[in-house]
């Protein structure tokens, strides 16, 4: 419950901080064709990889498809009536490579990601949500509709943790040590910005 509501007001603050600006991170109009980067968060576009790192662990996710309820209602004592959003992702996770092969093989999954109205009075409030982008030892905030934050509840475990946006669409052309790729770490001082398709590796 403590961690969705963290999420939620992270999300909330973004918001208030970038409408009218630059970037308006509830427009999903961007997704499909533009990474989208801020100070906490990134996302490549649609259909096309996110390269996650921290130190020798990695991590690849692609988003497939997101959905916005637009199904918000009034708040009463016992819901808050809030909207509620969702979204799909692969994850690729990189297996121990056999002594001698140079060839890289991977655990994959798919999971589903939502976020809905919170229900209940004071301390017995609790929200339907899953926003835990999960691939092997990485447990990564999701905000909508396809980024994937720095940080986690556990923020101390995740120093360090690196995203990278590609227009890679499958595993096989994935290259961590492509000197193309632009890695990004959290920093407060970055403003939003979007990067059209054509400007990514």
């Amino acid at each position: 419950m403590m961690r969705s509501m963290a999420l939620t007001v992270a999300l909330l603050v973004f918001s208030t901080l970038c409408l009218g600006g630059v970037v308006d991170p509830l427009d999903d109009s961007n997704a499909t064709s533009n990474a989208m980067v801020t100070w906490f968060d990134v996302s490549a576009p649609i259909g096309h990889l996110l390269l996650i790192r921290q130190g020798a662990d990695t991590c690849v996710v692609r988003f497939s498809n997101f959905h916005r309820g637009h199904d918000s209602k009034p708040s009463t004592p016992f819901n808050s009536g809030e909207e509620s959003f969702s979204a799909e992702y692969d994850w690729f996770y990189p297996k121990t490579s056999a002594a001698g092969s140079h060839q890289r093989t991977y655990d994959t999954g798919h999971r589903q990601l939502f976020r809905g109205s919170s229900s209940g009075i004071g301390r017995l409030a609790f929200q339907r949500s899953d926003q835990e982008v999960r691939c092997g030892n990485f447990r990564l905030a999701w905000f909508y509709p396809a980024r994937v934050g720095f940080n986690s509840a556990d923020s101390a475990k995740d120093i360090g943790v690196e995203l990278a946006p590609t227009r890679w669409t499958t595993i096989e052309q994935v290259n961590f040590d492509d000197p193309a790729l632009r890695w990004y770490r959290q920093d407060e001082s970055r403003k939003p910005m979007l990067i059209p398709m054509d400007q990514l590796p």
